[in-house]
């Protein structure tokens, strides 16, 4: 047990040996080493096996450590050069009481420690350097790192923004200056020389270089030119002159590209809505294929928006594409486009296709369920691959690229019937959404319709006061076949019929919706007393077990009264 003991004890001490960064030599009396750890072998370039049980002479004769032992005397902080390191050696007596058994080296690599120092000493200076050359430069000079966090800003570009540093250093760089592609080199990697900026309604000439270092994008850094503002406004007048043309002859496709609503424009606080709403924010988060399933009229594209607006591809286009608007013949032109002279009747230029508009942003594909299904092979092949290739082209693009699919059609059962592909159907279906239907959530009726009043009375420029009680009990009872579409069309032709000023009332209402009444269903007077007859004559059969004398007597009726009575309403025993 003792023996244990002490094997455990001393692998313990070899373990602390092996695992600091300090040289450890010990030797015996004779000058035989008696151990040497990791650090003593990365130091001076040795194997334990080649040291171990040599004598110390031979093998590092520059400790001079046997002299320790002879001499008696211990010694510290020795310097002495071993192939052209730097190295402090402390020479310590190994002792059992007053009698000497040994000798310990303890070696320090003085070298890395330098070197460490003239590295965090270089680091300094330059970062000072930095400092200084950002307070002095007249342009906008820019540092990110790799998620776009605003790591320097020069004082010229505070100034111009009108931002203290506190405002600034460690933001994202999108919340403190307007229109910035920082973060997209940040993550991409990809240099961006000479590139218009629009910032404080003028533009700026950017460039943006991302900073690497050994082969890893770190950040980035970017320059904006602004100053001499006179020759800039000049420049100004001449780029909107030319924003007007293209405006007038080709249409601004940026505009066309963009999404305009964010989850704020989704209106109810239902549950299953905010369920949905929460989905999507987390959705936005990522880069993930999202799919939206939802009936028609029930907001699918405004998810979509809400999602590109909420993500960082909120600056690159979002491209809208119905799938069943567009003719199955066009479609693959519409998406991939084309080169010059593809086919017949195609444009001299060329086109360029929807995939490629909306690279490094979202492409929102509206209806998926209606895509033929060679078109369906194609899409697939694009969100494995990520690159396209134009009708008529022999090369192909990569693309970056955010597939949010929208349908009001059940998928599952459209693979089953071989009308939609189950490969394509699980590369879309990533995070899906299900965005429920109006009849599931009436409560939202109140607060949609209060709402789409405002919008609508706004677009017709005519005063509403509201909706009165009794119409508003119509159209909660409502079932809404067509979703929030039908409600904003219900409510646009009530504003159009009511007095200014005035209150919506059930006259105002189509008759769909009022002709039902408000869920009040009134029956006879005859047809609810027969209802409850029979009702009570088979409640009281069940209670007797079919005894009929007994029931006569329950109900205060005679037995020829009874049979009358299960005869009428057609009761079998």
């Amino acid at each position: 047990m003792k023996n244990r003991l002490i094997d455990c004890e001393y692998e313990n001490v070899q373990a602390l040996l092996n695992n600091i960064n300090v040289g450890i030599i010990s030797i015996n009396t004779d000058g035989i080493v008696t151990g040497i750890n990791k650090a003593s072998n990365k130091i001076f370039g040795l194997k334990a096996k080649e040291v171990q049980g040599q004598f110390i002479e031979d093998v590092l004769p520059e400790l001079e450590l046997l002299n320790a032992i002879e001499s008696g005397n211990e010694s510290r902080n020795i310097n002495f050069n071993y192939k052209n390191k730097n190295l402090c050696v402390d020479k310590v007596l190994i002792r059992n009481d007053a009698e000497v058994l040994g000798a310990m080296a303890i070696v320090y690599d003085e070298t890395a420690v330098m070197n460490l120092t003239k590295q965090l000493e270089e680091e300094r200076h330059l970062g000072e350097v930095l400092n200084t050359v950002l307070e002095i430069v007249y342009d906008g000079i820019v540092v990110v790192d790799k998620n776009g966090y605003i790591t320097m800003l020069s004082k010229a570009y505070m100034e111009f923004l009108e931002l203290d540093k506190e405002d600034v250093i460690g933001k994202h760089v999108t919340e403190v200056i307007e229109n910035s592609r920082m973060h997209i080199v940040a993550r991409k990697g990809i240099p961006e020389t000479a590139q218009l900026q629009k910032i404080k309604g003028r533009y700026m000439i950017a460039t943006r270089i991302p900073i690497i270092k050994d082969g890893k994008v770190e950040g980035a850094v970017g320059k904006v030119l602004f100053r001499n503002i006179k020759d800039f406004n000049s420049l100004y007048n001449k780029i909107s002159k030319i924003e007007k043309e293209v405006h007038h002859y080709k249409g601004d496709a940026k505009e066309t590209n963009s999404a305009i609503y964010s989850f704020d424009n989704i209106i109810g606080n239902s549950a299953k809505l905010e369920e949905a709403k929460s989905i999507g924010k987390k959705a936005a988060l990522t880069n993930s294929n999202v799919l939206l399933i939802g009936e028609s009229g029930t907001g699918k594209e405004l998810f979509a928006h809400a999602i590109h607006l909420a993500s960082d591809r909120t600056y690159g286009n979002f491209v809208k594409v119905n799938c069943a608007a567009i003719p199955t013949d066009l479609l693959e032109s519409e998406l991939f486009g084309y080169e010059r002279g593809s086919f017949t009747g195609a444009k001299k230029e060329g086109k360029i296709g929807k995939f490629e508009l909306a690279d490094g942003g979202t492409i929102f594909l509206d209806e998926i369920g209606d895509m033929p299904l060679h078109m369906q092979a194609k899409l697939l092949r694009v969100l494995q691959e990520k690159e396209v290739e134009r009708i008529g082209a022999i090369v192909t693009k990569q693309i970056d690229i955010r597939v949010i699919a929208a349908t009001n059609r059940n998928l599952e059962e459209m693979i089953k019937a071989g009308e939609f592909r189950e490969d394509l159907y699980y590369r879309l279906n990533v995070v899906t959404i299900n965005i429920p239907p109006l009849r599931e959530r009436p409560e939202d009726v109140v607060t949609l319709s209060s709402y789409l009043i405002d919008k609508i009375c706004k677009k017709l420029d005519k005063s509403v006061k509201g909706i009165d009680n009794k119409a508003m009990e119509y159209m909660k009872n409502y079932k809404w076949e067509g979703n929030v579409r039908q409600l904003e069309n219900v409510i646009e032709r009530a504003i159009n019929l009511v007095e200014y000023g005035k209150e919506i009332k059930p006259e105002h209402l189509p008759h769909n919706i009022v002709g039902k009444g408000i869920i009040h269903n009134v029956e006879k007077l005859d047809e609810v007393l027969n209802k409850a007859e029979k009702e009570a004559i088979i409640s009281a059969l069940n209670a007797f077990n079919g005894n009929k004398s007994k029931v006569a007597k329950a109900l205060e009726i005679s037995r020829t009264t009874l049979y009358e009575k299960m005869t009428k309403h057609n009761i079998t025993e």
